[in-house]
């Protein structure tokens, strides 16, 4: 039972399947991908039971078909290391992996006791652009909050809100601060709105960083999301989260005292410089005033540091603090030369967005002064 495969695209499936693996299991066939081959295929298959991947990969000289499980990791980093071009598998109880002069033997699982990965998901179907929904991603990824806790599970992911006139808004928050990215997609079939787990989300978007294609269908039956790429014979499927998402737009501030327009390049670099002396406070101080504003940060094991740069300012004068990384992992995100800052009060929250571009917004609380 052999068959041969190109090496770039075998490691290529092996990185989108990583993380549908599931990463604590006392089920070792859940740490492993099913392999089946066929007669000029190989599938690929990867669940931890909440996300469920596939793919299907040419092959050639395929002489008999054949189905096994070997472990995730320990296959995937052989792959990464063998030199480029064709690689040789057989498969006789255990896995012989053949490519240049190097030789393996991994032992396999029964595939009979891997779960399917891929049910049927009976729903609308949405095409989407791509390009535009992983950067939709990019942007609001990294506020979900971390913590696993099932008490906390609704913020542990991101939302999918779909709305009437055709828009999809995106929206992550671990409850200090939260990222909005909104696009318009077609109107014709809006599905409900569905909340996706954190591990999900990086799952879904190793696969679209991954992918050639320009156009994904999503379909989507009340309970499970299913992603096609059509181009690449890639399925994902994804449970969604059985929680109640908070009502996101009750936090958006309506009223601002100071709104002001700076440099994004100037004001990334000296919140760089000056959060040094911040220290383990992880807090940094902005006096805002007429056409200026002074960053301060200090702590007793650095010391001090003060910047002062130039800024467009309607409103009253503000004295305000923000913890220093919530204000970098947002600015990141920001591609416009400028940002803008609207400010509700030294205790409430503050938008900030790009320059004339309401379709990301960033949502931060300000930190008590230490």
């Amino acid at each position: 039972m052999t068959f041969e495969i190109e090496k770039k695209g075998l490691n290529n499936a092996l990185e989108m399947a990583s993380n549908a693996v599931a990463r604590k299991t006392t089920n070792p066939v859940l740490a492993g991908i099913k392999m089946h081959a066929t007669k000029d295929k190989l599938h690929i298959y990867a669940t931890d039971l909440q996300t469920g991947f596939h793919i299907s990969l040419d092959s050639k000289n395929n002489d008999e078909e054949f189905s096994c499980v070997v472990d995730q990791k320990v296959f995937s980093e052989i792959v990464k290391t063998l030199p480029d071009g064709l690689i040789k598998i057989t498969y006789n109880e255990i896995l012989e992996v053949e490519s240049g002069n190097s030789s393996f033997k991994i032992p396999t699982m029964g595939a009979e006791e891997f779960p399917k990965v891929i049910p049927d998901v009976m729903g609308s179907t949405l095409e989407l652009e791509k390009d535009s929904i992983l950067k939709m991603i990019e942007k609001v990824i990294f506020c979900a909050l971390k913590d696993s806790d099932p008490l906390s599970k609704n913020l542990n992911g991101v939302y999918w809100d779909f709305r009437e006139g055709g828009y999809l808004t995106l929206v992550a928050s671990d409850s200090y601060r939260l990222a909005l990215s909104e696009n318009k997609i077609q109107e014709d079939t809006i599905p409900s709105s569905f909340l996706l787990s954190l591990k999900s989300m990086e799952e879904l978007k190793i696969v679209l960083s991954n992918s050639k294609t320009e156009k994904i269908k999503l379909n989507f039956d009340g309970s499970r999301a299913l992603f096609h790429f059509d181009d690449e014979n890639i399925e994902l499927v994804l449970n969604v989260v059985d929680a109640k998402y908070p009502n996101y737009t009750d936090i958006i501030p309506q009223a601002f005292k100071t709104k002001m327009t700076i440099s994004n390049s100037q004001f990334m670099s000296s919140l760089k410089r000056v959060s040094i002396a911040a220290g383990k406070t992880e807090q940094i101080k902005m006096q805002i005033e007429e056409d200026s504003i002074t960053f301060t940060a200090n702590s007793p094991d650095v010391g001090e540091a003060t910047e002062t740069l130039p800024i467009e300012k309607d409103g009253e004068d503000m004295l305000i603090a923000y913890s220093p990384r919530f204000l970098r992992e947002a600015i990141e995100k920001i591609e416009t030369t400028e940002i803008e800052f609207n400010i509700s009060g030294d205790i409430n929250p503050t938008i900030l967005k790009p320059i004339q571009d309401n379709s990301y917004m960033y949502i931060v609380m300000p930190t008590r002064w230490a």
